[in-house]
């Protein structure tokens, strides 16, 4: 992941900001927990004591300048890009996320040399809040809500990443493409998608040439229109009818 310095400090309740002189964060821990209302008022305290928040342009590269990445990412505002980068420069979109998700990264200070760790991008301009293990563990511990929260967090997480590696290994490119737009367009909330042929490839782990050729396939089927750095739904039911959705 690209560099992307920032500094936080503490307000008045203690609680870190970081400062990625973007935008200025409104939100409040308390909108990324489900069962916020039922946790003790010591727990609620030290949660908000301890989350670290951060804003995000988009396409930025999400990096958390902590002690120990160990923890969960909540999205509080935009979305995020979840992707595997090889050293050619080739990338593999594992899963979005999207206002509301939370993302486990526990594995990534624990890793082998030879383990794969994921990349987080930025989708939109976009507010993250971050509680590390031994923050959120410490009421985990105590509270069972929080244990399950952490167990469903964590297997949601591999359940995308295999449903969408599934997808990628069993179905044909021009499923995996009408897929991408499909999926795009439902996140953007609009039939005219503002993309390029190369984003749609290195969702995908492919070439640029190879996702044109299957664009052009669509358009020429009257399934969309295409323009510079835009492709339109024309059909969105034959569109989902070859995504299999």
């Amino acid at each position: 992941m690209g560099a992307n310095v920032s500094t936080y400090n503490k307000n008045a309740r203690g609680r870190k900001i970081f400062d990625a002189g973007v935008i200025k964060m409104k939100h409040s821990i308390s909108e990324c927990i489900p069962f916020w209302a039922s946790l003790c008022e010591r727990h609620k305290q030290k949660l908000q004591d301890d989350a670290i928040f951060r804003s995000y342009k988009k396409g930025e590269h999400v990096i958390f300048k902590t002690v120990k990445k160990d923890g969960i990412v909540f999205v509080l505002e935009g979305g995020v890009r979840v992707y595997l980068a090889s050293d050619s420069g080739r990338e593999l979109t594992l899963f979005h996320l999207k206002k509301g998700d939370a993302f486990s990264i526990m594995t990534v200070d624990n890793a082998l040399d030879t383990d794969v760790i994921p990349c987080l991008q930025s989708d939109a301009a976009t507010q993250l809040a971050y509680l590390q293990r031994v923050d959120i563990g410490e009421v985990a511990r105590e509270d069972w809500q929080m244990a399950l929260f952490i167990y469903e967090t964590c297997s949601k997480t591999a359940q995308a990443i295999l449903n969408n590696i599934s997808y990628y290994i069993f179905n044909d490119l021009r499923h995996c493409v009408a897929r991408e737009l499909i999926e795009k367009s439902r996140r953007l909330k609009t039939s005219a998608i503002l993309v390029t042929h190369e984003e749609i490839a290195n969702s995908l782990g492919t070439t640029r040439v190879v996702v044109s050729r299957e664009i052009d396939k669509l358009r020429d089927l009257g399934i969309i229109e295409t323009g510079r750095g835009k492709i339109i739904i024309l059909d969105r039911n034959a569109l989902e009818e070859i995504a299999g959705q």
